[in-house]
């Protein structure tokens, strides 16, 4: 399939552009002719699928989408399903009015397969790249169930939730990132070039410098005489931290020491149960069996101390014979209260109302632990750049008193 770009007038004599996808411009015109519209011109879109090639020339990926495209895309998906549209003509009006030219190529693909017959969980299947296991999953469960809108519904406001969780992250964390490469700015001025142009005059009078002054001119010497070695260093070790980073044993040491921070940590954990409650509530509400949703969840939570325990939870299930919240309890990673209704959840079987009710209440509270992490690290990061500031200018000030005093 391809796409073209057309101007035609339409039955009310006013002119029309848009886009199409055919398999070629004799049929892209067929299809508008059929339309009632009386075509002015019609080519080939200039917009090509951007392709990023491996460095190494051999397989060539597509470019990622944005998450928020797919997010709009399955809510304005959801609202066209809901109304009755069929599949073809609800994804050719999606076409249209996307902006994204690779996006573009993706849905004029799934098009192509829906109108040879497949599913429309089948014609995203090729694109798991864009669309997750968790994604797929719920379209097939909505399709099967003839619940295909709700479902839709269902998965774009559980991404617009958690992108907005995500935003709000991201964003309280732009100021005290900022806020410290100020800081570490103003202390490299200082004592690479503010420092070194100072100590000498007290060199002369022949004092003994105080031990703060020597640290501080040990220290601007140090980075003055081996800046080049400095950067070499910080960029070949950023290197390897992020090669290590991306092996399985680097993100397990990286996830292992998140959870342990002191204060970080206990806002990962809320932010995984956060994850693991909502996703798995969302499935189990689309219809997705219980067994095939923690195998798609565990992909969610984003920690791999998490992940390696829901292949144990999944056989504890489906072959023990344990309850979720039992199954939960063994690997004494979950909160007891988030077990407990879980648990209550199960006896009254409700299970996933229980679960979408703890990921409201989880997402609370990961609001309000961001909120007082960035009200509590504020203050720390102005003592913190206070206290280096401060100290450089009393390495400075201690040989001053000393000069004072022989004269």
């Amino acid at each position: 399939m391809a796409l073209f770009e057309y101007r035609a007038i339409n039955k009310t004599g006013k002119t029309q552009k848009g886009k199409i996808d055919a398999t070629s411009l004799r049929q892209a015109t067929s299809k508008l002719k059929s339309q009632g519209l009386h075509l002015v011109s019609i080519s080939s879109s200039k917009k090509k699928l951007p392709i990023k090639t491996k460095n190494d020339g051999t397989k060539p990926r597509r470019s990622s989408i944005p998450s928020k495209i797919i997010t709009a895309f399955t809510r304005q998906l959801s609202i066209l399903v809901s109304t009755g549209i069929p599949y073809d003509k609800a994804f050719e009006i999606l076409i249209q009015e996307s902006d994204n030219a690779a996006f573009q190529y993706i849905l004029s693909s799934i098009k192509a397969q829906i109108v040879e017959g497949s599913s429309l969980a089948g014609a995203l299947q090729p694109h798991s790249d864009h669309f997750s296991k968790m994604y797929i999953a719920m379209v097939r469960a909505g399709e099967a169930g003839g619940t295909l809108g709700t479902v839709l519904d269902q998965l774009a406001r559980s991404r617009e939730e958690n992108e907005e969780l995500v935003s709000k992250v991201q964003g309280a964390l732009i100021y005290p990132i900022v806020m410290s490469i100020m800081g570490m700015g103003i202390v490299i001025l200082m004592v690479t070039f503010i420092i070194p142009k100072i100590i000498p005059i007290f060199q002369q009078f022949e004092i003994e410098l105080p031990l703060p002054t020597r640290i501080v001119l040990f220290t601007s010497h140090f980075v003055t005489d081996n800046w080049l070695s400095l950067i070499i260093f910080i960029v070949v070790f950023v290197f390897i931290v992020k090669r290590l980073i991306k092996t399985r044993k680097g993100e397990k040491l990286c996830d292992t020491v998140l959870l342990k921070l002191p204060i970080f940590g206990n806002m990962a954990r809320k932010m995984i149960i956060f994850r693991f409650t909502q996703t798995l509530g969302t499935l189990l509400t689309s219809g997705v069996e219980l067994k095939q949703s923690l195998d798609i969840v565990k992909y969610v939570v984003g920690n791999r101390i998490y992940e390696d325990r829901f292949d144990q939870i999944s056989t504890d299930i489906t072959k023990k014979g344990m309850d979720l919240s039992q199954a939960l309890r063994k690997t004494a990673l979950f909160p007891l209260s988030v077990i407990q209704m879980i648990r209550v959840g199960e006896e009254s079987s409700k299970l996933e109302e229980m679960l979408a009710k703890i990921g409201i209440i989880q997402e609370k509270e990961v609001k309000q632990s961001l909120d007082k992490t960035i009200a509590l690290l504020e203050p720390m990061m102005i003592l913190g750049m206070a206290f280096m500031v401060g100290f450089i200018v009393l390495s400075v000030m201690l040989p001053m008193f000393k000069l004072n005093q022989m004269i």
